[in-house]
């Protein structure tokens, strides 16, 4: 369980975050908004408490299973929890292979994980990739291979229950067969006990894969609810300043949102 209270976070002048309130326990989570609506802090918050925000004005309190976030030892945190941000070093030389036996170490004799690493391989279709190094990639295979490393990671841990998955805009860069695979992938996870945070632009996306919508803007908590609940058009209109219809999709008559 990871618990926000009155969490509010600044950056010199600029307010990001301001009296946020959610606790969230297993399942997935869908974070939306507009841009600079404060979705990649929320999630770099949950990741780490804000230790790589060193200029960052912090109030209010995170807490992970009742214990202060921040205070948790780095080697602990990193074995419960992996972070996939949105921006990714572009120069990085290691080929495939050796940047997901690093999403290893954490938990020890990566060589006790050779099956989890093949499995990892295996989902993210990273077969051919192997060898390559990281910076000859296109876009949507670095992609590829940052979410097979932050799966790794977070599946090493033993007890479904008290994995996180922290995704900033997953979808990048993913072809229209990835992107399905990953909307499968986070189901499964969540499904499993773990939980799985993530920021989208996509609504379908986050109405088709998520159980819980967080919605932000200018850094407020607009709603924290029910996926299904996203469908009420005041609340898209407050969020996005968008007019949007609610169609039934024709394969399993559930909503489909449409900008006007």
């Amino acid at each position: 369980m990871i618990t926000l209270s009155d969490l509010g976070c600044r950056i010199g002048s600029a307010t990001l975050l301001q009296d946020i309130s959610l606790t969230l326990q297993g399942g997935c989570a869908a974070v939306i908004g507009p841009n600079g609506a404060g979705k990649s802090t929320l999630l770099r918050l949950c990741a780490d408490g804000g230790r790589h925000l060193p200029r960052a004005s912090l109030t209010g309190d995170i807490r992970l299973d009742g214990r202060p976030l921040r205070e948790l030892p780095a080697d602990t945190l990193a074995q419960r929890r992996a972070f996939l941000p949105q921006h990714h070093a572009e120069s990085l030389r290691l080929p495939v292979a050796s940047i997901l036996e690093l999403a290893m170490w954490p938990h020890g004799q990566p060589a006790l994980h050779a099956q989890a690493l093949r499995e990892a391989v295996r989902l993210w279709e990273l077969d051919a990739l192997a060898a390559r190094p990281y910076d000859e990639l296109s876009g949507g295979e670095r992609q590829r291979v940052q979410l097979a490393r932050t799966w790794l990671q977070m599946k090493l841990h033993a007890e479904p229950g008290a994995r996180m998955w922290l995704l900033d805009e997953p979808q990048t860069g993913l072809d229209l067969p990835h992107q399905q695979r990953l909307r499968e992938c986070l189901r499964r996870e969540a499904d499993a006990g773990a939980l799985v945070m993530f920021s989208t632009h996509d609504l379908n996306f986050a109405l088709r894969a998520a159980d819980t919508v967080i919605a932000l803007r200018d850094g407020h908590l607009l709603f924290a609810g029910a996926a299904d609940e996203l469908v009420d058009a005041d609340l898209l209109k407050q969020v996005f300043d968008v007019e949007f219809d609610t169609l039934q999709h024709p394969g399993d008559s559930r909503a489909w949102l449409v900008p006007r």
